[in-house]
């Protein structure tokens, strides 16, 4: 007969609870040093963590995790600690013989005091964080945009070099005519743009329109961005009236290219087109073929919104279609915040790590 139990994750447990996140395939593969460094260099503390482990005769062996990754947001002036899950999982052959429900029940009244909420963008838990008392009712959003003319083409284009690799080397996408942007951009690689002037008080006087959002002050950019590995690229613009905005976008094979973050200092629905325009053709002369770009509708003011939707086009795919974002206020965070969520805005790939 197999026996499970829990336990708080150790630092020794490391190596063996890389190893099993990586025997589920989850791609990029990720070495040792990059879990370190997410789990103990946030500037919100380090990530708490549960390991799930079973005994069939031959001793104890890692099975699951779950885990709180502290992430820090603002509400207006108001600091809050949130965390969002990260690497919660149980190994296939484990699925129809433990609940994974009674291990993260198991685990949550440990933050009840110590975060004022939790959240997951993982769409395969809802139905489960719904019994855990989690709202699961904002949405998020699902972007794209191709970076030539006629922008549907590119987006197919994309696609058919997905399927099947080999055609890269047979489309003249080249031809085709590029998105062009008379806004000049300021292009920092992460080491610039970790010591750029730009982000010092930045989000001092951005958080004041963003609503409850993640902190996005140059320790927490660096944490989720600027010290990962990859090619990435910050690109800010400042405009004579003194808003200022700021887009991080990222790419792995120079033709799809990721928007992770993108954020303005004061709420100018043509300002956001502006400088969408700019990311898109700025992508565009790097030789892209298509940007893609996740949200939540729910904290965008309705005109800001329409800017998304005017620059930017729903995706052609259905992975991401009808996800939920999955939040839960903790005791702590019902004392702070109230019974009823905020605004919540979240830019899913910028949450954590």
């Amino acid at each position: 007969m197999t026996r499970f139990r829990t336990r708080r994750m150790t630092p020794d447990d490391a190596p063996a609870f890389n190893d099993a996140y990586n025997s589920l395939k989850v791609l990029p593969y990720r070495p040792l040093e990059e879990m370190q460094r997410i789990w103990r260099g946030g500037p919100g503390g380090p990530v708490k963590s549960w390991i799930l482990e079973a005994d069939s005769g031959a001793g104890w062996q890692l099975i699951g995790h779950h885990g709180l990754c502290p992430v820090r947001f603002t509400l207006g002036e108001r600091d809050l600690l949130f965390a969002k899950t990260v690497n919660s999982f149980l190994l296939p052959e484990f699925r129809n013989r433990f609940v994974y429900l009674r291990f993260e029940q198991r685990c949550l009244p440990e933050v009840e005091q110590k975060f004022d909420a939790t959240y997951t963008l993982a769409q395969y838990a809802v139905r489960m964080r719904t019994a855990l008392g989690y709202d699961t009712g904002t949405l998020e959003l699902d972007f794209e945009q191709g970076l030539r003319e006629p922008k549907i083409l590119p987006r197919l284009l994309m696609r058919m070099i997905w399927r099947f690799p080999h055609t890269r080397t047979l489309c003249p996408w080249h031809i085709l005519p590029r998105r062009k942007s008379s806004l000049a951009l300021m292009e920092l690689n992460d080491a610039m743009a970790q010591n750029s002037r730009f982000f010092i008080d930045f989000w001092d006087e951005a958080r004041m329109v963003a609503g409850l959002a993640p902190r996005r002050d140059s320790a927490d950019l660096a944490w989720r961005f600027w010290n990962r590995p990859g090619r990435r690229a910050t690109l800010t613009h400042s405009w004579p009236c003194g808003t200022r905005g700021y887009g991080i976008v990222s790419t792995s094979d120079g033709l799809h290219f990721s928007l992770e973050d993108i954020f303005l200092s004061a709420a100018r629905p043509d300002l956001l087109g502006a400088l969408l325009d700019a990311i898109l053709s700025w992508c565009a002369d790097k030789g892209g073929l298509m940007l893609s770009f996740m949200t939540t509708a729910e904290s965008h003011p309705p005109q800001m919104l329409a800017a998304y939707r005017e620059h930017l086009s729903d995706s052609l795919s259905r992975r991401h279609r009808d996800q939920h974002l999955s939040r839960r206020l903790t005791a702590l965070g019902r004392e702070r915040i109230g019974e009823e969520w905020p605004p919540m805005n979240i830019t899913p790939v910028a949450a954590v790590a």
